[in-house]
């Protein structure tokens, strides 16, 4: 069964003759974290499907696809993540909202200037506690955090491998050097990282732990 529906029917269930007045927003936004996860399984494939061969030239430059590609595999598993606590807080009763839903940084940031941590993860009550414990100790999360603040700030360094033979692979694409979370930055503290490991890291963080919402949402009785 798709995320989404899975996500849907949970809450459906859940919510069942509760007269929760939030039930048409706790619905949506599970769904769509479930359809977030699920667009980078499709951005995986269509990736793939253009850089495994021989390279196409058509009026896409390459370079824009991988940037394109790459930023939408930030975007959208920092969404899948972000519309999981949302709904969480929702059906949890501990949402703080000020003029959004909540999301992950509502609960754990760091201060990219000074690395100062702000650590509200005490608000967030059980079952869904262990949850932002699974996504913000998974240390792909920071690399996910690295590249879309990097790609952001234009703190990514291109890396192309110069040829004249034709661009066949993944293993010819661009890389990155992302800079650090927390600056100042040095030479030595930028990540090295292909597109396609990206996007591959970005699709299965996101399908993880939204997976991992949808199994909390069946512990919790009706």
């Amino acid at each position: 069964m798709r995320l989404d529906q899975a996500a849907n029917e949970e809450i459906g269930r859940i919510l069942n003759g509760a007269n929760n007045s939030q039930d048409g927003a706790i619905a949506h936004l599970a769904s769509a974290a479930g359809r977030a996860a699920e667009s980078l399984v499709y951005l995986a494939k269509i990736d793939d499907l253009r850089f495994k061969d021989l390279w196409p030239d058509d009026e896409f430059h390459n370079d824009v696809v991988d940037d394109s590609h790459v930023h939408w595999a930030a975007a959208g598993a920092l969404t899948s993540l972000d519309l999981c606590i949302a709904a969480a807080a929702r059906l949890g009763g501990f949402a703080h909202r000020g003029h959004g839903e909540d999301d992950i940084r509502a609960y754990y940031s760091v201060n990219v200037s000074s690395g100062k941590v702000t650590d509200k993860r005490g608000l967030v009550k059980s079952p869904w506690r262990a949850w932002i414990d699974g996504v913000v100790d998974d240390k792909r999360y920071k690399t996910l955090l690295r590249v879309r603040n990097a790609l952001v700030h234009a703190d990514a360094f291109r890396i192309i491998h110069a040829t004249t033979d034709p661009l066949v692979g993944h293993s010819l694409r661009y890389g990155y050097k992302i800079g650090p979370l927390i600056q100042p930055m040095q030479p030595s503290s930028h990540l090295t990282i292909t597109a396609r490991e990206f996007i591959e890291l970005a699709r299965d963080i996101s399908l993880d732990h939204v997976s991992a919402f949808v199994t909390v949402l069946k512990t919790i009785p009706r």
